[in-house]
């Protein structure tokens, strides 16, 4: 079964790559800045959703043991939200920048 850890953890690959792919755009998009573009924000996405998975893996361990609690620890509302605000800023903009400044260096 999917959680909604692992949904946002698949998006986060799909925003970096979102945000790289619109780098190769920007950037006058020729076949060899898009294909640079795709692979940059897959690798890019691969790393973000290995940080995020990390970050999860590191709060949920914290958990008390399912049952012993009806109000969820502060600390997992946090995470959730933290996860969901990297998705929507951080993640786009670093997979645009990084890219773009990749695909100026190797293909002026």
């Amino acid at each position: 079964m999917v959680s909604l850890w692992d949904m946002l953890s698949l998006l986060s690959v799909g925003t970096t790559l979102g945000g790289a792919v619109a780098a190769a755009q920007f950037a006058r998009g020729d076949s060899a800045r898009y294909t640079l573009g795709i692979f940059l924000g897959l690798v890019l996405g691969l790393l973000s959703m290995a940080a995020i998975r990390k970050a999860g893996e590191l709060v949920f361990r914290t958990l008390p043991p399912d049952g012993t609690s009806t109000k969820p620890p502060a600390r997992l509302t946090f995470i959730y939200v933290a996860a969901a605000v990297w998705l929507m800023v951080p993640s786009p903009m670093l997979g645009l920048w990084v890219t773009g400044s990749i695909i100026r260096a190797v293909l002026p």
